[in-house]
């Protein structure tokens, strides 16, 4: 049985770009091989992602960064932890939708995946009264969120891009501030290896 940490989801921003949605590269195994495929590509956010064909995993998650003129610069470090949760909850739901009419009676089906998070009680990096997180919102940022699962003791993390849909801020004269976020993952939710 999975047990699942109170403090297991975390949000970063990127400090230098983050109003831009980062595309996906994928299948490649690392940074080098995206640079090999696309010798011109210049594009200031990018997340790669590869495939397993042996454990038959997908989306599993190799690196978060640039590339200018074909070469790449990890952005991990400009990542700026903005909260961590102390209760959140990640929905993920699959569904198969009739895209067309396959000729000869049948359907053709393709299936979809969407995925959502909830957190209360965010933890703020710095006393900013939930500014951060509120400017993210209001400004339509894209945000990196990393969710921990701990299995009998060792640690898995999924890393994905989301837009926060609402935020919450709540406190009182002399109480403690709490905030709450609601948020839609934008491509697929990926898992480090």
């Amino acid at each position: 049985m999975a047990v699942v940490n109170a403090n297991c989801l975390a949000i970063y921003y990127d400090s230098v770009n983050s109003q831009s949605k980062a595309k996906v590269y994928a299948p490649y195994a690392t940074a080098s091989d995206v640079e090999n495929e696309f010798t011109t590509l210049t594009a200031d956010r990018i997340l790669i992602a590869d495939d397993d064909t042996t454990s038959g995993e997908n989306n599993i998650f190799v690196e978060y960064g640039e590339m200018s003129n074909g070469g790449f610069s990890s952005r991990l470090t400009d990542l700026v932890l903005v909260g961590a949760a102390t209760s959140s909850t990640l929905d993920l739901t699959n569904a198969v939708e009739v895209v067309a009419r396959d000729g000869e009676g049948g359907t053709l089906q393709e299936s979809t995946q969407d995925w959502s998070l909830s957190a209360d009680g965010l933890i703020q990096v710095d006393d900013d009264a939930g500014v951060d997180l509120l400017d993210l919102a209001r400004n339509k940022y894209y945000v990196i969120v990393k969710f921990s699962v701990d299995k009998n003791g060792t640690t898995t993390d999924y890393y994905g891009q989301v837009l926060l849909d609402s935020v919450s801020l709540s406190g009182g004269v002399d109480e403690i501030a709490t905030y709450s976020v609601s948020m839609t993952g934008v491509d697929a939710l990926l898992k480090q290896a």
